[in-house]
């Protein structure tokens, strides 16, 4: 019996603390944000709910226990919108980024613009690997919309390293880049499968080896 009666009670305040986070009210802040949500028995954010911060940004999603966690929807006040998984306010786990000019960003992420994934233009060059802080990082794949493709290092973003370019024409090129440009020790090979193989600084041949 007196297992029963614990159990009632244990169901009658699960109900409660449920009926109680699904009312949606409205709490206005000194410094201008708001939110419009579920609260749980403590008055916390908890659950559905969409906050307004000061600053103009915009949360729509879940929150646990005051705090944005889970799925939810992001729009910055520049105009940047990020949906996708949160802990503890923070961006972790799969998202997309998608950027005002049309630009979009999809991966797992453990910190935002960090993680595996890839970054697409509004024209269609992608590139894919690994990110930080929103730059390719590492070895890594970029395509053009005119089938180019490049395979091998980047460095905040840029081709710079060891890889190798395949042009679109049929000619390739395999060596060190820096910045997006043939630098050092490198092979060309024409389209006609003419091989040059030499030095090459800020894109341009500078001596062939013999």
């Amino acid at each position: 019996m007196k297992f029963k009666h614990f159990t009632m009670m244990a169901l009658a305040m699960l109900a409660a603390t449920t009926l109680y986070a699904q009312v949606k009210e409205t709490t206005y802040y000194d410094d201008g944000s708001y939110y419009t949500g579920q609260r749980d028995a403590k008055g916390r954010r908890h659950g559905d709910g969409i906050m307004v911060f000061a600053n103009g940004d915009r949360y729509e999603g879940n929150w646990v226990k005051g705090t944005i966690d889970g799925e939810g929807t992001m729009t910055y006040s520049n105009g940047l919108v990020y949906s996708g998984t949160w802990k503890k306010a923070n961006i972790k786990g799969h998202g997309v980024f998608r950027f005002p000019n049309g630009d979009m960003m999809e991966g797992e992420w453990t910190a935002m613009g960090t993680g595996e994934g890839y970054f697409q233009w509004s024209d269609g060059t992608r590139v894919e690997g690994h990110f930080v802080n929103g730059a390719a990082t590492g070895q890594c794949v970029k395509t053009w919309p005119n089938k180019d493709r490049y395979e091998g290092n980047f460095v905040q973003g840029h081709l710079s390293g060891h890889g190798k370019m395949k042009f679109a024409d049929g000619s390739s090129y395999e060596g060190n880049w820096l910045n997006d440009q043939y630098e050092g020790e490198g092979t060309y090979i024409t389209a006609d499968g003419e091989v040059i193989k030499g030095r090459f600084h800020a894109g341009q041949l500078i001596e062939q080896n013999e």
